[in-house]
């Protein structure tokens, strides 16, 4: 058959070209609508419950909220593990689904649970939003030169106006906002004046509830129109609230500014958000208490169209919707590290095509030949974005990096280089597309046979299930659509460029290079079977080696594949009772020697959680993105981003009482989301005793302080 087939294709030459024309073309389409991923999704499908209980402490989450949700949400379909953290006014329970479940699917049981569960007045559960750890595609701060608008009115405005346009593009699924007092009317009650009016705390609640609200009275025709008659009683002033009668004595009312002072005042706060900007000069702007937001893309969704439309958005953000002296930047854009990477990989590819093609060309010792062969390598690049886009398979750069072009290449060689052979010993015993027919066929059960060879051994990799099948997966469809590709352009495609370049009788380059290399391996060869005793010993000693270094903690591993993000992401841990002055200070303190750096173009840091409980954590947890300069600015003795991070880790270190862990921002979500803990490796302790517990955790954390590159 296939034979068959090659045999068509030289008798339908034109035919071949043309359908070559059309794969070409539809493969820079595709390409070019393919979605490209910095990182692959590796996520679980899951869904988080968060509830919020302002005031109480962490034990009582953990009674009244965490353990009654979990007891209503044990047992939904397809879970595999539930994770739940208590903090003091906060509970988060995560629940994690195999593979046979849809996001959809779950969110919707998780919402008729929830329903069941019995919790305190006033409480109620919200989901989190869904999308991945990836799915951060876009941080932003809020900057003001114009006075009326400080850190308070920024996060009104953050809140109400930004938050509201930016969710209005397609697939953004929620902006998290960080940062910032935000604005709350105080009721400041005077307990002496409440005595003396016989007055509780409780009818003052309920005469401000009772008096916040509007009533509608029906309507009344005037003419040709109906007016609706309505009692306005909403408070949207100081003024308002203050004059709510709370109760009439002996025919005075008593209002609330009689017993209280009614001011605006900031929240409690939960977080804090500071930025530290180094210019050109050297001085560092930093300020304190900055507002943030972070757009989550939909999980599932594509990120470059929806960075563009966000792109547009902040555009009409910045021109003309934001009061004026108000500007929405942008600190940490994905489509930023997407495209360096993409233009990395790009430029890459390019550089391994014309270094295959001067290889080629130095060993055919043809251009042409060497022009055929090198074809292929874009033909199957293109052939495989074809197919991945018609079976909705994004690319990403673990994908494309895992291309060789050796095995792209290898059976265009086999096959152009033995018509090559026959085309120079033929001469005229048989005709020109005769020749080039019997030396296809010779060689055309190797070629096939190599190619699927390789293509079965990644069988294996689509057999992994989770967060590494989501990991390699597409890497092993990209592989295989390429080979697949590969193996066409071999078999039908380059005997027609051959029959089309070549004509008349060939004259073989002879490569005194490649029979030298010829002559040592024959002897050398010669030598291994006359010692065949000694050849097979040292074989298996070399596979021992092998097995020692890849399984003997020689050589390190890495679960997800390094990339370099040209930011890095530090994480500051404090005792776990720390206030908010110990956790505002040392953000501070840190914020300020990361940006002494000259490599650094900005520092961002945040303490705590925001204000809807979307991360949990407290004041002991800080947080910094450190913005980096491209390398070519870095001082010379910071030849590695090790070498940097060593360096901010030794002048960090000066911080006393804080534990110190460098990653990067895509890097360390993704792996907050596969542990479930804020870190690249947890052990976890179980046990009913406290103490024994904290004695356990005191001597594992030493044991393992001793570990080179902890």
């Amino acid at each position: 058959m296939i034979g068959a087939l090659i045999d068509f294709a030289l008798r339908n030459r034109l035919m071949m070209l043309g359908a070559s024309l059309v794969l070409f073309i539809w493969g820079v389409i595709s390409f070019h609508n393919l979605p490209i991923e910095a990182y692959p999704d590796v996520a679980d499908t899951y869904v988080q419950i968060i509830t919020q209980w302002s005031g109480h402490a962490a034990e009582e989450v953990e009674q009244q909220i965490t353990v009654p949700l979990e007891v209503n949400l044990n047992g939904v379909a397809h879970m595999t593990h539930l994770r739940s953290v208590s903090l003091a006014g906060l509970s988060v329970i995560t629940i994690i689904y195999d593979d046979e479940t849809t996001t959809f699917n779950a969110r919707q049981e998780v919402l008729d649970r929830l329903q069941q569960a019995v919790l305190p007045t006033n409480v109620n559960p919200a989901l989190g939003p869904d999308y991945s750890p990836t799915g951060q595609i876009l941080f932003y701060t809020l900057k003001s030169t114009n006075p009326k608008y400080d850190a308070m009115e920024l996060k009104t405005l953050n809140d109400w106006r930004v938050r509201n346009q930016l969710k209005s593009v397609p697939n953004v699924v929620e902006v998290n906002i960080f940062g910032g007092p935000t604005r709350e009317y105080q009721v400041q009650l005077d307990p002496g004046k409440l005595v003396a009016y016989s007055l509780s705390l409780n009818q003052v609640e309920q005469a401000l509830a009772a008096n916040n609200t509007n009533a509608g009275g029906g309507f009344i025709e005037r003419g040709q129109q109906a007016l609706n008659i309505r009692a306005v009683g909403l408070m949207s002033t100081t003024d308002d609230v203050a004059a709510t009668v709370i109760k009439v004595i002996n025919g005075t009312p008593i209002r609330v500014r009689d017993v209280a002072n009614v001011v605006q005042a900031p929240k409690v706060r939960l977080g804090q958000l500071g930025k530290a900007i180094r210019k050109e000069d050297g001085t560092v702007l930093d300020d304190d208490d900055v507002v943030e937001g972070i757009v989550l893309l939909r999980k599932g969704t594509e990120a470059d169209k929806t960075l563009d439309a966000l792109h547009a958005k902040i555009a009409q953000l910045n021109n003309g919707i934001l009061p004026p002296g108000v500007k929405l930047v942008p600190h940490l854009d994905r489509s930023d590290l997407v495209h360096y990477t993409t233009h990395t990989v790009l430029r890459n590819l390019t550089d391994g095509v014309l270094l295959v093609t001067l290889i080629l060309f130095l060993f055919l010792g043809n251009v042409r030949s060497a022009l055929i062969v090198t074809i292929t390598i874009p033909f199957s690049l293109l052939f495989a974005a074809i197919l991945l886009d018609l079976n909705h398979i994004p690319a990403n750069l673990l994908s494309l990096g895992a291309l060789d072009f050796g095995m792209v290449v290898d059976g265009s060689v086999v096959m152009v280089e033995n018509i090559l052979r026959h085309m120079e010993y033929s001469g005229r015993r048989t005709s020109f597309l005769e020749t080039i027919g019997i030396a296809a066929h010779e060689v055309q059960k190797p070629v096939f046979f190599a190619r699927i060879i390789i293509i079965v051994a990644y069988l294996p990799i689509f057999t992994l299930q989770r967060v590494e099948g989501r990991l390699f997966r597409p890497m092993a469809w990209t592989v295989a659509f390429a080979l697949l590709g590969a193996l066409l352009f071999a078999l039908l495609i380059a005997p027609v460029l051959c029959s089309l370049a070549f004509k008349g009788t060939i004259k073989e380059w002879k490569n005194p290079a490649l029979d030298l290399l010829n002559r040592y391996y024959r002897s050398t060869l010669d030598w291994c079977f006359a010692h065949l005793d000694f050849t097979l010993a040292m074989g298996l000693v070399a596979v021992a080696i092998m097995l020692f270094l890849g399984f003997g903690g020689v050589v390190g591993s890495e679960f997800l594949p390094h990339l370099d993000e040209g930011a890095i992401w530090v994480r500051g841990t404090l005792a776990p009772s720390s206030g908010p002055t110990a956790g505002i200070d040392l953000a501070r303190r840190a914020r300020q020697i990361l940006a002494s750096f000259p490599e650094a173009k900005q520092v961002v840091s945040q303490v705590g959680r925001p204000d809807d409980g979307s991360d949990a954590s407290g004041f002991y947890n800080t947080e910094f993105f450190v913005d980096l300069w491209p390398r070519a600015r870095w001082r010379s003795q910071f030849k590695t981003k090790d070498t940097l991070i060593a360096s901010m880790d030794e002048a960090l270190n000066k911080l006393p009482g804080v534990d110190w862990n460098f990653s990067q921002p895509i890097s360390d979500n993704v792996e907050e989301a596969v542990s479930g803990v804020k870190g690249e490796l947890a052990v976890k302790l179980f046990g009913t005793d406290l103490k024994t517990l904290e004695q356990k955790a005191d001597e594992i954390q030493t044991a393992m302080a001793k570990i080179p590159g902890v």
